[in-house]
């Protein structure tokens, strides 16, 4: 067994992530991060068709879309998937990944869209009209 990640190794997952303290990169320069977003965009694969191509979002609609996560499992992103995507639903996003109570992620999202007026968007990255 090694610690050492090998991204051409699918046999855990096709879809690996990472993430680490902005220190750990020797050229950062932390004073030229961004400030805070517009514009949210929520991505979501409707395999269904149910969704429309994009929409304009009001807070409670993008933290209820943020909670509920639907979404779909296509090939070529999940293991052991056949050609036909999976509709699914994956809290934030990302249900997997999340290690407090999806109400907590809530309601940091529901304060920064408030505080700083953000437009939420919700944009369907899979079949329109099924």
């Amino acid at each position: 067994m090694t610690r050492l990640i090998d991204l051409d190794d699918d046999t855990i997952t096709e879809n690996t992530r990472a993430s680490f303290p902005l220190e750990y990169i020797e050229n950062a320069i932390p004073e030229k991060q961004a400030g805070h977003p517009e514009n949210i965009i929520l991505l979501t694969c409707d395999a269904s068709g149910v969704m429309p191509p994009i929409a304009r979002l009001t807070p409670d609609q993008a933290l209820y879309h943020f909670i509920s996560g639907y979404t779909s499992k296509v090939a070529g992103t999940e293991i052991g998937l056949g050609q036909e995507p999976e509709i699914t639903f994956s809290t934030c996003f990302g249900a997997p990944f999340m290690v407090h109570h999806p109400n907590y992620y809530a309601d940091l999202l529901r304060r920064r869209i408030t505080r700083y007026n953000v437009n939420c968007w919700l944009l369907n990255t899979g079949w329109v009209g099924g």
